[in-house]
This record gives structure tokens, C-alpha cells and sequence, in this order.
């Protein structure tokens, strides 16, 4: 069974190599420049001094083979391994070990915090300058002075020049990943909401069909007892109670399989079976928040509006009414709104809401998420009927809702 490698492995045994590569490249054009250069005496291909380097560098450049969360703990030993190179073979050499320190301070930087770089950067320096000042030293240089600030530059450019650049890209990748946490938290809020409203929704209207089915039953049982007492006595009429019972009970399989699901408690309020007679209720509610709200209801006055209407058709209505009012104090707040019933066809009701453009300096809310007129258009289809929603041509907005009656509920009902 083969094991991948982790990506920061292979990242970090690629930079052990190529900088080991390098190093060692380097050292091997120093000691080809020895031949001819005086001052790099004893730095030849195959001496003790060259050797000894080789070697540091190899050790060096293993320890950027430390996984990152040990990044700066390899910049401390490439900065004592140079101090053991100064301190056993002083010599021109000593100058290439100072490119795999540079090579850890780079990669300490950039992945180990800044609160513990600066600490180990400051220590590496201080060995890279201490290496330095021995390396000189051992050479027979006698100008202290000038040799301690050499040994400061040198500190500087290898330990901390590298340290720049690393720092801003450390910076800039912790505000991109920053920037995608924010967003995935905001995504997940997001996504939390929505299922809290969508169950929310689902409980409310599996109470409400609890109620319904309720409604329906409660008929079923009286119509039962009454064929019961009518089947020897009248016949006729226990045949025509029992047709009703089936029609009855087609009608609550058929909104069972509108709409089923779990009934779950989600709080004490609301809990009324809301029908048409409820909407003034609901009008007078938002009025009393201050919204401008009219209530016109158009009917032949030969029956109630919710005549041949279903219960199940009574709460789309309800709610219909509630959501656009709902929009309407959020999008277009003080706007003048005007509910209508119009209750003069027989064969459907047809309810409007409409609001006017929202009063000057008026600030609306966010925009929502546009699951207020998904669920209305779904209540819709439910019973059968349609709705749209769409502006006006003066700026407003309106909603409306058609519903169907149920032909066995109306008055003038054909035998």
C-alpha cells in the first residue's frame, strides 16, 4: 500500500535540494576561481577547507527539510552550523553558507508567526554576525572595528532582507484566507437562515393542514352518524350523505397529498386556522403599526367571499395578504397600500394587493430573499390557482392571487 505525500513535504525536500544544488554549484566556481585568485588560498577543489564547507552546506540545506511549523527552528541551525564552519575552517569560503540561512529566514517568514520570527531572526543574526567576526578573525584580519560592522551588515542582509519580502506575502495569503473564512461564514449563515425559515414555513403550514384535515373530518363524522340514522328510514337521503362523504373525503386526501409533512410545534402564536374572515384582523394589525393600509371588498352580496372556497384556498389568501403587506412595509416603507377583494365571479376570487412607490426620504430595507413570492406563487399552485406579482407603471407594486371555488360549496349549486 503506497502512502501520498503531503504537498508541504514534497515543497520542502524540493527547497533542501535545489538550494543544497546551488550552494554547492557555487562553492565548486569559488574553488575553480582559486587557481588564480591569492586570497582564496586553500579554498582548492578537494581540500580540507572545501570539504568542511561542502559538508556545512549539505547540513544547512537539510534542515529546510523541517516541516514549516519548524521553519524557524532551521534558520537557527544554518546560522550555527556557519558558526562551527568560522570556528573550524576560517576562510573565504565562509561567504556561501550565508545563502541557505537566507533561504530559512525566507521561508520562516513566510509561514511561522511574526511574534516568533522576530525573536529567531534576531538570534540567527546574531550567529550570522558572531560566524562572521570568527571567520575574519581566524583569517588574520586585525580592524575589529571594521570587521564587527561588516559583520552587522552582513547580519542584515542575509538574516534580515529576506524578512521583507516573505512578511508581505505571509501578510497578503492571511488576508486572502481571512477574506475566504468571512465568506464562508457568511455562507453558512446564509444557508442557516434559509433552512430556519424554510423549516419554519414547512411546520406552519403542516399545522395548518392538521387544521384543515381537522375541518374536514369534523364534517365527515357528522355527515356519517346522520346516514347512519337515515339507511333504513330514508334511503335516499343515506345514499346522497354518503356520495358527500366521498367527495369529502377526496377532498382531504387530495390536499393531503398537496402538502404532508411533520407536524412540529414552532411557538405559541399564530396558532388560529386563518381564513378570509381573519384578513381585517390582519389589516388593522398593520395599521396599527403605522402603515397606510385600505381594505375594498367587491361582492354581489348574494353570498359571503369565502363561499365555495376551501380551507386550504382561505389560508393561500391569508397569506398571500400578510407576505404583501410584509414587502411592502420593507421595500417601500409609508407607502399607501390597498387590499381588494373582489368577490364577483362565481367561479374564482381574485384578491390584490397593491402599494404605491415609497414616500421621499423613506430608506428601505435590504432586499430579501426573494422566497416571500416563491412561497405565495407555491400556495397558489397548491389550490389550483395563479398568481403573479410584478411593478406598476407609477412605481409601485402589486400582487395578485386567483383562486378557484369549489363548485359543491356555492349557493346556486345545479342539482
Amino acid at each position: 500500500m503506497t502512502t501520498a505525500r503531503r504537498p508541504g513535504t514534497t515543497r520542502s525536500a524540493a527547497t533542501a535540494a535545489t538550494t543544497a544544488l546551488s550552494a554547492l554549484a557555487l562553492l565548486w566556481i569559488i574553488a575553480l576561481l582559486a587557481r588564480d585568485d591569492p586570497s582564496l588560498a586553500g579554498a582548492a577543489l578537494g581540500s580540507a577547507v572545501w570539504w568542511g564547507t561542502a559538508v556545512t552546506l549539505v547540513l544547512q540545506s537539510a534542515g529546510l527539510l523541517w516541516s514549516p511549523h519548524r521553519a524557524t527552528a532551521a534558520l537557527a541551525w544554518t546560522a550555527v552550523l556557519s558558526v562551527v564552519l568560522a570556528g573550524v575552517f576560517p576562510g573565504g569560503l565562509f561567504t556561501v553558507t550565508a545563502l541557505p540561512v537566507l533561504v530559512a529566514a525566507f521561508l520562516a517568514a513566510l509561514t511561522a508567526p511574526w511574534r516568533g520570527v522576530r525573536w529567531w531572526a534576531l538570534g540567527s543574526g546574531v550567529l550570522v554576525a558572531v560566524g562572521y567576526f570568527a571567520n575574519g578573525s581566524g583569517e588574520g584580519r586585525s580592524d575589529g572595528a571594521a570587521l564587527a560592522t561588516q559583520a552587522v551588515l552582513q547580519a542584515a542582509l542575509v538574516v534580515g532582507l529576506p524578512l521583507l519580502p516573505a512578511s508581505m506575502i505571509a501578510a497578503q495569503r492571511a488576508t486572502r484566507a481571512a477574506q475566504q473564512e468571512t465568506l464562508a461564514a457568511v455562507t453558512r449563515e446564509r444557508d442557516a437562515k434559509i433552512g430556519e425559515a424554510l423549516a419554519l414555513e414547512r411546520a406552519a403550514m403542516a399545522r395548518e393542514l392538521h387544521d384543515i384535515a381537522a375541518h374536514h373530518l369534523s364534517g365527515i363524522s357528522l355527515m356519517a352518524s346522520a346516514v347512519a340514522r337515515q339507511t333504513a328510514s330514508a334511503p335516499d337521503e343515506a345514499r346522497s350523505g354518503a356520495l358527500q362523504i366521498r367527495e369529502q373525503s377526496n377532498v382531504i386526501l387530495e390536499d393531503l397529498r398537496r402538502l404532508v409533512g411533520l407536524l412540529r410545534d414552532v411557538g405559541p402564536e399564530d396558532r388560529g386556522v386563518k381564513t378570509l374572515a381573519t384578513v381585517p384582523g390582519l389589516i388593522e394589525t398593520a395599521r396599527r403599526t403605522g402603515a397606510r393600509v385600505d381594505f375594498d371588498v367587491r361582492s354581489d352580496e348574494r353570498r359571503d367571499p369565502g363561499a365555495g372556497i376551501s380551507p386550504l384556498g382561505q389560508l393561500a389568501a391569508y397569506r398571500m395578504v400578510q407576505e404583501s403587506l410584509t414587502n411592502a412595509a420593507r421595500h417601500a416603507p409609508g407607502a399607501h397600500c390597498v387590499v381588494t377583494v373582489d368577490d364577483r365571479d362565481p367561479r374564482r376570487l381574485r384578491l390584490t394587493v397593491r402599494n404605491a412607490p415609497p414616500v421621499p426620504r423613506a430608506r428601505p430595507a435590504s432586499r430579501g430573499t426573494g422566497f416571500g413570492i416563491v412561497g405565495m406563487r407555491e400556495r397558489a399552485s397548491l389550490i389550483g390557482g395563479v398568481f403573479d406579482a410584478g411593478p406598476t407603471g407609477d412605481d409601485g407594486w402589486e400582487t395578485c392571487m386567483s383562486i378557484p371555488r369549489e363548485s359543491h360549496d356555492l349557493p346556486e349549486r345545479s342539482a
